[in-house]
């Protein structure tokens, strides 16, 4: 799939910066008064085109034989180099070391950080993405920024081909010991504002066994301010984790900090599905498809152009989340801070 028009996104990205920037402390939520209804009053760009998350289904999927697996380096990453775990009010975050790159992209991206999106103990469908209508507990995102044009990752945030992220949806099954490396200290990160240090690991073993097997598409951050700079690679085939380790999640972190007298729980902290216009997006499989797609012989040769829709604001959007996280935070705090 050709990458996004960069004059269309340069326009996108005017409109949006012409307009008044939120100041620092602007809130926004999943749901409530500052939810996803009304993110694209204070940031446009929710409202407007290329948004994510999206849903993959047979109707969108077009087989791009010159897809290469996803090639990584640096990502074993000796224990001595300390990563730094932060509750951020929105999620769980953790920075990661810029000598970890992915190629076999259009330019080459350097890792800044992870974090991770959930439901809750009573229902299990946290992860953002979705195919064919089946959403996983929980999705994993390692975000890079283009490391050949940007110095950083917030100089890269709201630029064309600024960012890529990998996606990888988490389900239920057995013991997942990589992921114990972050999870485990989560007693340490409650409440909004802790921090802890997490030796260094080989964050290769947090994605699935293949790296030849994914979707992607041209997309957008999934919180404010939205902007849509993110190219999306989305592991197909889901990386397992325990019971316990589910429980972990759901159940511990808050979005509030310690000494709040009304303490809020930090679950159902991912963003609904975005109407997908008229993209599509490439896939570098053409085998069986995995639970949850729809039968053999969705694919195409491979897609030659891609129609981009004008730019346009939608209002009006419907709420599918019910995380109770309604912190007062800076725009890029999930990003940045």
């Amino acid at each position: 799939m050709p990458a996004l028009p960069a004059a269309l996104l340069a326009l996108l990205l005017h409109v949006h910066l012409c307009r008044p920037a939120p100041v620092n402390g602007s809130k926004w939520s999943y749901i409530g008064p500052d939810g996803e209804k009304v993110w694209p009053k204070k940031y446009p760009f929710c409202g407007g085109v290329f948004q994510s998350p999206i849903d993959f289904h047979n109707d969108i999927l077009h087989y791009d034989s010159a897809l290469l697996p996803v090639e990584l380096e640096g990502y074993n990453v000796s224990s001595e180099v300390k990563f730094l775990l932060t509750n951020n009010g929105h999620s769980v975050k953790m920075n990661l070391s810029s000598a970890m790159r992915i190629r076999n992209f259009s330019f080459q991206y350097s890792a800044a950080q992870l974090h991770l999106h959930w439901g809750n103990r009573n229902k299990q469908e946290g992860s953002e993405h979705t195919i064919s209508g089946r959403h996983f507990a929980a999705e994993l995102h390692i975000v890079h920024y283009n490391s050949e044009q940007y110095v950083d990752l917030k100089s890269a945030v709201d630029k064309p081909n600024g960012l890529a992220v990998l996606a990888i949806l988490m389900e239920e099954g057995d013991f997942n010991p990589s992921f114990e490396k972050i999870f485990s200290h989560f007693q340490h990160v409650k409440y909004k504002g802790q921090e802890a240090i997490v030796p260094g690991f080989n964050v290769r073993d947090l994605l699935p066994e293949r790296l030849d097997d994914y979707y992607r598409y041209e997309g957008s951050l999934t919180t404010p301010p939205c902007y849509p700079s993110v190219l999306w690679t989305v592991f197909r085939k889901p990386v397992e984790v325990s019971v316990g380790q589910l429980l972990a999640l759901e159940t511990t972190l808050y979005c509030t900090e310690s000494d709040d007298p009304s303490p809020l729980k930090m679950v159902d902290n991912f963003r609904r599905v975005q109407e997908f216009d008229e993209r599509m997006v490439s896939v570098s499989f053409q085998q069986d498809p995995a639970p949850g797609e729809g039968s053999p012989g969705m694919f195409v040769s491979r897609a030659l152009g891609t129609k981009y829709p004008p730019p346009r604001f939608s209002s009006g959007l419907s709420i599918s989340s019910t995380c109770n996280c309604h912190c007062s935070d800076n725009t890029w705090d999930l990003l940045t801070s």
